[in-house]
């Protein structure tokens, strides 16, 4: 972070603190050698409710007021603990990270601190959260990801696990889970989950996640029935594709689930043709023929303006009807039929296919890179590469958590 914009948080903090004079100024915890107050608990409420485009109502309010204030502890140590060892964010890095957060709210570029404003939500809760993120990426980067290492023995357990696995269902799913911090806050747990419940739809989910899960974020993620438990996947089974699921109560918490998507993978047979593929949905259950027909002309007009399936995905992430995105890497085997259809018959790559019918829906496909056949070796990396990435998180978590033993943390009634 650049000197002047050190400065200007600053300056925004003493410009804000001045003027709450007719309120009452708590503090509601002390972290390390610094405070959070009442307001800054307030503001922070304010900016969760924004970004997940959730109404701001005072008894889903009071219901996260304890998460919030965890999450701004947590920040804090994030921040005193990047800070500590030096690492640092510029200020292209942190308005890249606005402009981001720009597009997926649909707000105009460089409109995002003005409009936020407007709302009671200063600049420098948003520049705290945003900065608290960048350091703790970074932060993982330095302390973790460079000495994670995979033994060659890990790779050929996992590679024979994913190949014995291979015909499974696979499962794409993202979940918010709200965790027991002790015995004595699992009906607390249980009135959080079950009023984030109450907000969530699909066009919100992964913002709610974002704000308010606990742990690991996850998030369209793709999960084999052998990766699920038998609780889990009694659950999953009986969603369609866009279903959100009732609050599930586990040992560590509770889970909602959102089902993205979901497909039947085929045994693995080396040179098999595959494909890397995305796809746009829409779930057309509900939907009358004139609003089936818009559908079909919006991927029709689709056609001419996305080029690649980065773009596609950005459209799916803004786009409040449709699902999808990355479908990952798919043998000609474990494809739908009419899909494959579509592909053999010549879909060029950074092209959408023609609108495809099935029970479920509406889909468009994409090809995102030349057609490739089954090679264990590059499928052993594309496994390595999974390993390292739950290592980090894993790693992350139980470093976050070491933070906190390590801090002074002082927590006043709320």
């Amino acid at each position: 972070m650049t000197k002047y914009i050190k400065n200007s948080i600053l300056l925004l903090f003493l410009v804000i603190y001045s003027n709450l004079n007719a309120t009452k100024i708590k503090i509601l915890a002390k972290v390390n050698n610094q405070i959070i107050t009442n307001i800054d608990l307030e503001y922070r409420l304010n900016l969760a409710m924004e970004i997940s485009n959730i109404p701001n109502e005072v008894k889903f309010r009071e219901e996260i007021r304890q998460q919030m204030l965890n999450l701004l502890i947590d920040e804090n140590l994030k921040l005193q603990e990047a800070e500590k060892i030096g690492i640092l964010v510029t200020s292209s890095e942190v308005y890249s990270e606005i402009n981001r957060l720009e597009q997926r709210l649909k707000l105009p570029k460089n409109s995002l601190i003005k409009n936020f404003k407007e709302k009671d939500i200063p600049e420098i809760t948003i520049y705290n959260q945003i900065r608290g993120q960048l350091l703790w990426n970074k932060l993982i980067t330095y302390r973790i990801a460079s000495n994670i290492t995979i033994s060659n023995n890990q790779k050929e357990e996992a590679l024979q696990n994913f190949i014995k696995n291979s015909g499974e269902v696979e499962y794409n799913i993202s979940e918010i889970f709200i965790s027991y911090n002790n015995k004595n806050l699992e009906n607390s747990s249980k009135e959080k989950i079950y009023s984030i419940f109450e907000k969530a739809n699909t066009s919100n989910f992964t913002l709610l996640a974002q704000q308010l899960s606990d742990g690991a974020l996850n998030i369209n993620s793709w999960v084999r029935e052998s990766g699920l438990s038998q609780e889990i996947i009694n659950i999953i089974q009986k969603l369609n594709i866009g279903d959100i699921s009732n609050p599930v109560e586990t040992n560590s918490g509770f889970y909602i689930f959102l089902l993205n998507d979901k497909r039947k993978t085929k045994k693995i047979v080396e040179n098999e043709a595959l494909y890397n593929l995305s796809q746009i949905f829409y779930k057309t259950a509900d939907l009358d023929n004139i609003q089936l027909e818009k559908i079909k002309n919006k991927l029709f007009n689709l056609k001419k303006s996305i080029k690649n399936c980065f773009q596609l995905e950005d459209f799916i992430k803004n786009d409040l009807g449709s699902t999808g995105g990355s479908l990952g890497i798919l043998s000609s085997k474990s494809l739908d039929k009419k899909f494959l259809n579509v592909l053999e018959n010549g879909l060029n790559i950074g092209q959408l296919s023609e609108t495809i019918i099935t029970s479920e829906g509406i889909h468009s496909i994409m090809l995102c890179e030349p057609v490739k056949t089954v090679n264990l070796d590059d499928l052993r990396n594309n496994i390595e590469q999974k390993l390292r990435i739950d290592k980090i998180n894993n790693a992350a978590n139980l470093l976050l958590n070491s933070i906190r033993q390590r801090a002074l943390i002082e927590i006043n009634s709320i």
